[in-house]
């Protein structure tokens, strides 16, 4: 019965003194607002010794980028992939305003270059200026390259609301199976 006592006791005070220590270590930390493009981010940063550490779960949207994280490794990998596209009316021409409340046959041509990891899915979607979203069109990607282009398919869209439209592309990492905003761009109503 008495190592019982002595085995709880200790560990009574190893409990403490790792307690006390955490609490000293946190003492010189602080929080820090974390703005992007102008915009508060909802996960804060932390100040440390006067550097600043900022979330990794919010950097991808925000910067468009492909996150990895390994847990078993601890690592964490970032791919930066360069991601452009134009939208393309049913006559082949370039487009990047719409008529309010009509209806628009559209392709969006996708650029794809610098990509450093493998993906398995390339997505397209539209979100109204309600933030009503809708898949333009959803396709496996093949090919295994560092750079691609793609078309998607025609698609039929009616331009209900006046304002802006968020046209978006999302890449599914093959590792992580996660998907990933790589580009965006904004058409307006007139």
């Amino acid at each position: 019965m008495g190592t019982m006592k002595k085995l709880i006791f200790s560990t009574l005070c190893l409990m403490v003194i790792s307690g006390g220590t955490l609490l000293y270590a946190a003492s010189g930390k602080s929080d820090i607002a974390v703005y992007l493009n102008n915009v508060l981010q909802k996960q804060s940063g932390l100040l440390s010794e006067g550097e600043p550490y900022l979330s990794i779960e919010q950097l991808p949207e925000n910067l468009h980028a492909v996150l990895s994280w390994d847990e078993s490794a601890k690592e964490v990998r970032i791919y930066k992939p360069n991601v452009n596209m134009v939208l393309l009316d049913d006559q082949g021409k370039i487009f990047g305003k719409v008529r309010s409340a009509e209806s628009s046959t559209f392709s969006v041509l996708v650029q794809v270059d610098h990509l450093k990891t493998e993906i398995s899915d390339l997505k397209i979607t539209i979100t109204d200026p309600l933030n009503k979203t809708v898949t333009v069109d959803n396709q496996a990607i093949n090919e295994k390259k560092e750079s691609f282009w793609f078309k998607s398919v025609e698609y039929s869209y009616m331009f209900n609301e006046k304002g802006n439209y968020m046209i978006q592309v999302y890449i599914k990492d093959s590792s992580s199976k996660s998907w990933f905003i790589v580009s965006e761009m904004q058409i307006s109503t007139i």
